[in-house]
C-alpha cells in the first residue's frame, strides 16, 4: 500500500513539474501535458480525477493560480506581468478566474504584499538601528545616547510613515454632463483635460492620463473596479451643472481601498472668465485632501492663473475638442477655432500651445509635413514666450525637434522643461525614451518608456513601445508581456505582432515569427518587416518578390527611401542600401535616425559608409 501511494505521489509530482516547466505557455494544452505524461487524454483525466478530485484542465489552472498567488504575494511583479507569467492571454480574464478561485482580487493581494514589505523594511531598519546602538553605547555618555535615541525616535517615526504611506496615485475620470445639452460636450471634455493638467503639476503624485480615462466615459463600471485597473488609490467624479458664461462644477473625491470612502465635495460656481483659477483651486483641494505635499515651485505655478475671455477660451476650447477627435476633417476645423482664438487675441498663449501640439502629433500626413513642422514649431516658440508653464508647448517643441530638427542637445531640454513644468506627461516620457534609444541610452529609454505606460496604463501604444525597446535590448520575457498587454487592450495592435515575431526571429523560431509577421497590416513599413524576417528564416525569394514590388512602384510614384533603403540592406544590396539611406538623411525621412535601432542594417554596419551615415545625423556609432 505504501509503494502505491509513493507511485501515486510521484505521478501527481510529475504531472505538476510538466505544468511548471510550461507555465508561462499560453497554449499548453491537457493534451500537450496527456502526451508528456504518456497517457491518453481520458485515462490521464480519469487518473488525475481519482488521485486529487481535479480534472487535468482544473490541475493546469490550480498550478497557474497557486503559482501566481505566490507571484503577488511576495511582491515579484505587477498584476498584469504575474498573468502573462502563468500563462494567461489577458490580464482582465485573469483577473476573473483569479478572484472566482480565492474570492479575492489579485491587486487586493499585491497591495497587502507591498504592505508587508513595507512593515518588514521599517523592520530591519529599527534592527539595525538597535545594532549601532549596542556598538556605540559604551563609547558615548550616557545624555549622549539619551538625546542619540530622542533623535532616532523621530527618525523612525517619520520612516515608518514614509514606510507606510500608501503612494498617492489619482484618476480624474470624464465629467459628466448635467447642463442639458450636447453642444457644451467641449466645455466639459476641455475643463476635464485641464484638471488633469494642473494635477499633473504636483511631482508627489501619480496621475493617470486624460486617453485612459476616457475609456470609462459612460461606463457602468464599480469605483473599485476602476481604480484596480488603473492601479490608483483615488478616484476623482464630477459633473457641470452649467457651462455657459458662468460654470458650475460639483467634484467628488473618492479614496478607494477595501471600502471607497468619500473623501469630500467640492462646488464651485463662478464666472468662465475665473476658470483658471476655479481649476488651481480644485487641483490644490485635492492634494491638501489627500496630503500630497506640493512643493514651494509647484504652489507657485498654480498661482500662475489669469482671467479670460470667455469667447477666446470657448474658441480654444472647441478647437482642442476636435482635434482630439483625430480625423482630418476634425483636425482642420479644430486649427480653425484655434486660429480664431489667436486673432482674437495674439498674445493667448493656449491657443497657440494648442496649435504647436496640434501640428506635431497630427499634421503630419494630413498636411505637407514642412508646412506642418514651420507652423508648429513657431507656435510652440510663440506660446513659450507668452507663457513658459505650459508644458503642451515644450512637448510639441520636443516631437518636432527629436522626429525632425535633430538638435538633439535643444530636444533634450525641451523633454525636459515639459517634465518639469508637468512630471505627468505620459507624452512626453514616452518620446523622452526615443531620444535615449538615439544614444544607446537602453536604462533610460526603458524607464521613461515604462513610466509612460504607468501613466497612461490603457494605452496600446506606449506599451508597444516599451516593448520594442525590450527586443532591442533582448529582454524578451518583457517584450512579450508589453506586447501581449498591447494586444490585450486593442486586438489590432500591429507593433504587437511585431514583438512577438521579432522575439521569435532572434530565438530562431522561424515558422511561430513568420506567422507573427503575416499578420501584419500591408504597407511599405510592414514589408520591410516581413523582408526581413524572411530573410532570416532563409526564405529570400518571399522577401525579393516584396523588393521587387516596391522596385516597380518607384518608377511611378515616390516611395520612403528610408524602408527602401533598409530592405536593400536586408536583402545584401549593399550599394543601393547606402544610396537609399543617404537620400533619406538629406530628405529627413522618417524613420532614418533609428536606423542603428532596426535590425535590417546589422550586415551594413562594418562598412566605413555605416559610420558615414552616423555622423551626418550626429548620432553615436555602436555595433
Amino acid at each position: 500500500m505504501e509503494e502505491h501511494q509513493s507511485m501515486d505521489d510521484q505521478f501527481i509530482s510529475k504531472v505538476q513539474d510538466i505544468i511548471e516547466q510550461n507555465i508561462d505557455n499560453e497554449n499548453f494544452s491537457v493534451e500537450e501535458l496527456a502526451c508528456q505524461v504518456g497517457l491518453s487524454r481520458s485515462m490521464l483525466h480519469r487518473k488525475l480525477t481519482k488521485l486529487t478530485g481535479k480534472s487535468a484542465s482544473e490541475t493546469i489552472s490550480h498550478v497557474r493560480l497557486s503559482r501566481a498567488r505566490d507571484l503577488l504575494e511576495h511582491n515579484v511583479a505587477t498584476v498584469s506581468e504575474t498573468a502573462y507569467r502563468v500563462g494567461f492571454k489577458s490580464p482582465s480574464y485573469f483577473n476573473k478566474v483569479f478572484k472566482s478561485y480565492y474570492h479575492i482580487s489579485p491587486g487586493e493581494i499585491k497591495k497587502e504584499a507591498q504592505a508587508e514589505d513595507q512593515v518588514k523594511r521599517f523592520e530591519q531598519t529599527t534592527a539595525n538601528t538597535r545594532i549601532h546602538l549596542l556598538l556605540t553605547k559604551t563609547r558615548v555618555k550616557f545624555i549622549a545616547t539619551i538625546i542619540a535615541l530622542a533623535g532616532i525616535g523621530f527618525i523612525l517615526l517619520f520612516s515608518l510613515t514614509a514606510l507606510l504611506a500608501t503612494p498617492k496615485s489619482i484618476a480624474v475620470l470624464p465629467l459628466e454632463n448635467l447642463t442639458g445639452s450636447a453642444e457644451n460636450d467641449y466645455i466639459i471634455d476641455g475643463i476635464h483635460n485641464a484638471l488633469i493638467g494642473e494635477l499633473g503639476q504636483i511631482s508627489a503624485l501619480r496621475v493617470i492620463s486624460r486617453r485612459s480615462t476616457l475609456r470609462y466615459e459612460d461606463s457602468d463600471m464599480l469605483i473599485k473596479d476602476i481604480a484596480e485597473e488603473l492601479d490608483v488609490n483615488t478616484i476623482i467624479e464630477g459633473s457641470i451643472l452649467s457651462a455657459g458664461d458662468s460654470i458650475h462644477l460639483l467634484i467628488q473625491v473618492i479614496k478607494v481601498g477595501r471600502k471607497e470612502e468619500h473623501l469630500m465635495t467640492l462646488d464651485f460656481h463662478d464666472s468662465l472668465a475665473n476658470i483658471l483659477s476655479i481649476q488651481s483651486k480644485v487641483a490644490q483641494a485635492i492634494a491638501k485632501k489627500i496630503r500630497a505635499n506640493i512643493s514651494n515651485k509647484e504652489y507657485k505655478q498654480m498661482q500662475n492663473t489669469q482671467i479670460v475671455n470667455p469667447e477666446l477660451y470657448k474658441a480654444y476650447l472647441r478647437g482642442m475638442y476636435l482635434l482630439h477627435q483625430g480625423n482630418t476633417a476634425d483636425f482642420e476645423e479644430g486649427i480653425t477655432y484655434l486660429e480664431e482664438a489667436i486673432e482674437k487675441d495674439p498674445g493667448d498663449a493656449f491657443a497657440y500651445a494648442g496649435m504647436a501640439l496640434g501640428y506635431a502629433t497630427m499634421g503630419h500626413g494630413q498636411l505637407d509635413a514642412h508646412s506642418a513642422f514651420l507652423k508648429a514649431f513657431n507656435a510652440a516658440n510663440k506660446a513659450i514666450k507668452l507663457d513658459p508653464t505650459l508644458d503642451e508647448s515644450y512637448t510639441a517643441l520636443s516631437l518636432l525637434i527629436l522626429y525632425q530638427d535633430w538638435n538633439w542637445s535643444l530636444a533634450a531640454s525641451s523633454f525636459e522643461s515639459a517634465l518639469d513644468v508637468n512630471p505627468n506627461n505620459a507624452v512626453a516620457h514616452a518620446h523622452y525614451a526615443w531620444y535615449y534609444v538615439l544614444f544607446n541610452n537602453n536604462k533610460k529609454a526603458i524607464e521613461h518608456a515604462y513610466q509612460a505606460t504607468i501613466l497612461d496604463p490603457l494605452s496600446a501604444s506606449f506599451h508597444a513601445w516599451l516593448g520594442l525597446i525590450y527586443v532591442h535590448n533582448h529582454q524578451f520575457d518583457k517584450a512579450e508581456q508589453s506586447a501581449r498587454r498591447a494586444l490585450d487592450l486593442n486586438a489590432n495592435a500591429a507593433y504587437g505582432q511585431l514583438i512577438l515575431g521579432r522575439c521569435c526571429l532572434y530565438q530562431k523560431k522561424y515558422l511561430q515569427a513568420i506567422a507573427y509577421h503575416e499578420r501584419l497590416p500591408k504597407g511599405m513599413y510592414w514589408d520591410a518587416q516581413r523582408a526581413f524576417c524572411y530573410i532570416e528564416s532563409g526564405q529570400r525569394e518571399k522577401a525579393l518578390e516584396i523588393w521587387q514590388h516596391y522596385e516597380a512602384l518607384a518608377q511611378t510614384q515616390p516611395i520612403n527611401s528610408c524602408y527602401r533603403g533598409m530592405m536593400a540592406s536586408s536583402l545584401g544590396f549593399k550599394d543601393d542600401a547606402f544610396k537609399y539611406l543617404n537620400e533619406a538623411i538629406d530628405d529627413k525621412t522618417y524613420p532614418i535616425t533609428y536606423l542603428n535601432f532596426y535590425p535590417h542594417s546589422k550586415d551594413i554596419k562594418d562598412d566605413v559608409r555605416y559610420i558615414h551615415l552616423l555622423q551626418k545625423m550626429k548620432l553615436p556609432y555602436t555595433k
